[in-house]
């Protein structure tokens, strides 16, 4: 599907042949650009956390694809930077807030956690013993890219979300959760963001927005987090172009639970820009669809459906980042 999509964007024949060929003809940001501009992206929000030794920096991205763009930081990279520069755990969760708030000073406008793949959304605070234990075992251990300890395990990354979480409510920016479908490090069973629950009930919470990724195959699990608790949000992203029909079935489920000001567009296109390009059809088709039940229903008129999707697409991503 993918490919018929994109030979009809380039006019060449709808192979995998045929579409690597003209991709080693064109000059790279050339390529990416026109793709960008034909998925009509209007603003990018960009997590540089996850790169590979070749990967653009943020600067280079910027100067390849004229598209506004702002920062996401991940968490789990900033913490793992921080390790070789603090003894003690206290010191190193401090060290986090303070580059988390340089980071928003920057002008990053959200913060993201992947706990869900270094150790589970089960939350839990673990007793100072353990992530004593654990920190000194993670300065000992061995080191991967960049030369830095990986992170993992329930004693240092639920405190480490924890802390983000307190940080976020003081900094004004929302907190990035990824949840359910991911890659093969990731535990699925424990990635449902109904483990999320202390920072939805405890007061010390309040005001924290959060932001669901991802969600499916816990899709309809986010809906409910969104209908019940005013600062929940959630995105259907890898879900719409990785499960086909079931992507489009999802966005249906989604949007019936999930308030139509807390559903977002997101692509989580990582290294290649065709994913930008098939994400955004794929989701706005399946936008549109739901929608249309939604009218035919009698629950919303055709004007109000066409405000609900300029808000999913838009306006709600610009409304929780301020942008």
């Amino acid at each position: 599907m993918a490919i018929q999509r994109l030979a009809a964007v380039f006019g060449c024949r709808p192979t995998e042949p045929a579409i690597l060929t003209l991709r080693r003809m064109s000059e790279p940001s050339r390529y990416a650009r026109e793709l960008m501009h034909r998925s009509r992206t209007g603003q990018m929000l960009l997590d540089h956390g996850f790169a590979e030794p070749d990967s653009m920096s943020a600067q280079e991205h910027r100067s390849a694809v004229p598209i506004p763009q702002r920062e996401i930081v991940r968490l789990e990279t900033v913490a793992e930077g921080l390790v070789d520069q603090h003894r003690r755990p206290e010191e190193w969760l401090d060290g986090v807030r303070a580059a988390l708030a340089e980071a928003v000073r920057q002008g990053a406008v959200g913060i993201k956690t992947i706990a869900a793949y270094r150790s589970s959304l089960r939350l839990r605070w673990p007793s100072p013993r353990e992530t004593r234990e654990a920190y000194a075992r993670l300065r000992q251990g061995p080191r991967g890219q960049g030369g830095h300890p990986r992170l993992q395990g329930e004693a240092l990354c639920h405190p480490l979300l924890f802390t983000a979480a307190e940080e976020c409510i003081r900094l004004g920016v929302p907190l990035q959760v990824h949840c359910g479908i991911g890659d093969l490090d990731e535990d699925l069973a424990e990635s449902s963001p109904l483990g999320l629950r202390p920072l939805l009930v405890d007061e010390h919470y309040a005001g924290l927005r959060l932001v669901l990724l991802h969600c499916y195959p816990y899709h309809r699990e986010a809906a409910y987090l969104c209908s019940v608790h005013p600062d929940v949000y959630m995105d259907l992203s890898l879900a719409v172009h990785l499960a086909l029909t079931d992507g489009a079935r999802a966005m249906r489920e989604a949007l019936g639970l999930c308030p139509w000001s807390k559903l977002l567009y997101a692509t989580d296109a990582s290294r290649l820009p065709e994913v930008y390009l098939v994400a955004a059809q794929l989701q706005r088709e399946a936008l549109a669809t739901a929608l249309g039940e939604v009218v035919e229903r009698g629950i919303l008129d055709l004007p109000e459906a066409v405000e609900a999707g300029r808000r999913v697409l838009s306006g709600n991503a610009r409304a929780l980042y301020r942008l």
